[in-house]
C-alpha cells in the first residue's frame, strides 16, 4: 500500500477519478459546471506550458496562438469534414504541434528575452490571420461548434463533459510524468539549469528544446479544442497576449516544474475573477481581476518562487528555517 503512494501515476488516476465523480456527488450549477471544465481545459495547456518553461527553461508569449488555432481546426474539421470529435481532437493537437515544430526550428536558435519577443510576434501574426482567414475563422464573426460526440453518445451536459476533459488531462498528465521522468526529462532540466554543463555532457540543446516546444503545442492545441467544444463559439479576440500572459501567470503561481502546480495555477486563474467580481467595492474597478492577478503573480515570485505546490514546504522553511548542512534544491513535480 505505501507503495502505491509513492507511485504517482496511480496518485494521478486516482485524484482524476475523484475529480470526476465531483459532479455526481455534489449538485452544481452550469456556471459552475462551465468554471470546473475550463480549469481542466486549462491545466491540460497549463501543463504543456509547464514543459517547456519550467523544464526545459524557455518562455513563449504566443502560447495563445497555438489554442486558437486548435479551436478552431477543430470547429471547422467537425462542421465540414464530419469526422468523429475525437479524431479532430488529435488533429487539432497534431497541426499546432507540426507548427511548432517549425517555428521552433527558427525561434530557438534565440534565447532570454529574444525568444519571448519572436514568440509573441508569432502570437500577433496568428491573432491577426485569425481576423483576416475569412473562409477558415468567419473574422470577427466567430465560428460556432457542434454538440461533441463520443461513439454516438452527445455531450451536452456540461458534467457529461467534464468527465471526459477529466479523462483527457488524466492521461496527458501521465504521459507528461512518464516523459519528464525519462532521459528526454533530464536533458530539459539540465538545460534548464545550465546550458553550458548539458551541453559539455554532450545533451543536445536544439534537440530537447524543440522538443519541449512542440509538445507544449500539442498541449495547448487539445485544449483549445475542447474550449470551443465546451463553449460552443470562439472568436479572434480570446487569443491575444492576455490570453498568454495568463498562462505565464498559471504556471508561474501555480509552481514551475510541477505537473500538479500547473493545475493548481490554473484554478486559481480561473477563479480570481468569479472571486473577485463578488467584492462590492471592487466592481467599479477596471481590469480588476488582470490587477489581481498581476499582483499574485508578483507575490508569489517574492516570497513563494516555486508557487503553490510547494507552499507547505516553503513555509516551513520560511518560519521554521532550514538546516544548516542542507541546501535548497529545484523540485521537480513536486
Amino acid at each position: 500500500m505505501k507503495g502505491l503512494l509513492k507511485n504517482k501515476p496511480f496518485l494521478y488516476i486516482v485524484a482524476g477519478l475523484i475529480v470526476a465523480m465531483i459532479p455526481l456527488l455534489v449538485e452544481m450549477d452550469r456556471s459552475t459546471m462551465t468554471m470546473m471544465n475550463l480549469i481542466v481545459i486549462y491545466a491540460i495547456v497549463a501543463i504543456g506550458f509547464n514543459i517547456l518553461l519550467g523544464y526545459a527553461g524557455q518562455i513563449s508569449l504566443g502560447h495563445a496562438a497555438f489554442m486558437g488555432l486548435g479551436a478552431y481546426l477543430s470547429a471547422y474539421i467537425t462542421a465540414n469534414y464530419e469526422l468523429p470529435f475525437l479524431v479532430s481532437l488529435f488533429l487539432s493537437g497534431l497541426i499546432p504541434m507540426v507548427i511548432g515544430l517549425i517555428l521552433g526550428l527558427v525561434a530557438l536558435r534565440l534565447e532570454g528575452h529574444y525568444l519571448a519577443i519572436a514568440t509573441l510576434g508569432f502570437g500577433v501574426a496568428i491573432q491577426q490571420t485569425f481576423k483576416e482567414w475569412i473562409a477558415f475563422t468567419n473574422g470577427f464573426s466567430g465560428v460556432r461548434a457542434a454538440t461533441p460526440e463520443i461513439f454516438g453518445f452527445a455531450l451536452r451536459e456540461r458534467e457529461h463533459f467534464f468527465v471526459l476533459a477529466v479523462i483527457i488531462c488524466v492521461l496527458l498528465i501521465l504521459f507528461a510524468h512518464n516523459l519528464l521522468s525519462s532521459k528526454t526529462g533530464r536533458a530539459l532540466i539540465a538545460i534548464r539549469d545550465s546550458e553550458h554543463a548539458a551541453q559539455a555532457m554532450g545533451v543536445s540543446l536544439f534537440k530537447y528544446k524543440l522538443i519541449a516546444f512542440a509538445l507544449s503545442a500539442f498541449y495547448a492545441g487539445i485544449g483549445g479544442s475542447l474550449y470551443v467544444h465546451l463553449i460552443r463559439y470562439t472568436e479572434p479576440n480570446q487569443w491575444g497576449i492576455d490570453l498568454s500572459l495568463n498562462l505565464l501567470a498559471m504556471v508561474v503561481i501555480g509552481g514551475l516544474a510541477s505537473i500538479p502546480g500547473s493545475v493548481l495555477g490554473a484554478a486559481f486563474i480561473v477563479f480570481v475573477p468569479e472571486f473577485v467580481k463578488d467584492i462590492e467595492w471592487l466592481q467599479n474597478i477596471k481590469n480588476v481581476a488582470s490587477i489581481f492577478t498581476g499582483v499574485a503573480l508578483v507575490l508569489v515570485i517574492m516570497f513563494f518562487p516555486y508557487g503553490l505546490a510547494r507552499i507547505g514546504s516553503q513555509l516551513k522553511s520560511l518560519f521554521i528555517g532550514r538546516p544548516k548542512h542542507t541546501k535548497p534544491t529545484k523540485g521537480v513535480e513536486g
